[in-house]
């Protein structure tokens, strides 16, 4: 089995209410348990962060990039290969949310 990371990219404005993060969360918890022999790890990212261009520009917000809304969060899952790992992450509730990237991870 390989190792792949999904990476999740907002594709609309989320409701950050509690109520509505936890309805998110609770559709998250039952994915992940009915892919349990697949996942390994997530984590929610920050809505703040940088967008290093080269060693003098940096990027933190503008006209046309909101960092915030580059990549909310990430998924490690394992898979036989690039086609499992899409029919995985495609499974997911979060692309109601999210556009996802699914990209292997190279061994050490």
């Amino acid at each position: 089995m390989k190792q792949f990371l999904i990476l999740l990219k907002g594709k609309i404005e989320l409701d950050y209410s509690a109520e509505a993060l936890q309805g998110r969360l609770d559709e998250y918890d039952q994915w992940v348990t009915q892919i349990n022999e697949y996942y390994i790890d997530d984590n929610r990212l920050e809505r703040d962060g940088v967008h290093i261009l080269d060693k003098d520009h940096l990027q933190t917000d503008g006209p046309f990039l909101e960092t915030k809304e580059i990549i909310a969060g990430f998924i490690i899952i394992q898979a036989s290969d690039l086609n499992q790992a899409t029919d995985i992450a495609r499974s997911s509730p979060l692309l109601k949310y999210f556009e996802m990237y699914v990209r292997p991870i190279i061994a050490k």
